[in-house]
């Protein structure tokens, strides 16, 4: 399975955090959406927009169904995943693909553009040790043990993301 990030999920850190592993990825875009900073998060949106504009981020491939369990966990209720079509870089090739959308009741909250260098020079390293716990009550929760689980041998668990957490909420996540 695959996933088109393009914010925080981008960076190896992150991902090792949450899935004890890096996925392997290419250099992608999406053609008509646009990705926001979100305001008072250090976490990005992506929404819908004009043909014209386009999101760089990566396509993760290989994913176990537990890594897009914990996906699913991580970006709570703020976002709803959707397929689309990502163009990869490298190629050109496109192909279909899963992404986590901003959700448009809570388009008010964005703002401007996010930048990822800014988030990986200030934030990046406080957003892993949440992340990393953030993995460890999810695992808890729904009895994996050790490293990641590779098996479907889990059960459904209940949502609440990450990004929420962070904020001093309950749940939401940025892909």
């Amino acid at each position: 399975m695959t996933c088109f990030v393009y914010g925080t999920l981008m960076y190896p850190e992150v991902l090792s955090a949450l899935i004890s592993r890096v996925p392997r990825s290419e250099p992608a875009l999406i053609r008509g959406y646009q990705r926001y900073a979100i305001r008072g998060q250090v976490f990005p949106g992506t929404v819908v927009s004009t043909a014209d504009a386009s999101v760089q981020g990566l396509v993760l491939f290989d994913l176990r169904p537990q890594e897009l369990e914990m996906f699913d966990e991580f970006e709570g209720d703020e976002y709803f995943k959707q397929d689309v079509q990502a163009e990869l870089l490298e190629s050109g090739d496109s192909m279909p693909t899963s992404i986590y959308i901003w959700q448009d009741r809570l388009r008010p909250l964005l703002q401007g553009e996010w930048d990822p260098e800014a988030f990986r020079q200030q934030r990046l390293d406080s957003y892993v040790e949440m992340c990393r716990g953030f993995a460890a009550d999810v695992q808890a929760q729904r009895g994996w043990k050790g490293n990641f689980p590779t098996s479907s041998e889990d059960e459904e668990g209940s949502g609440g993301g990450a990004e929420q957490v962070a904020a001093g909420g309950s749940g939401g996540g940025t892909p």
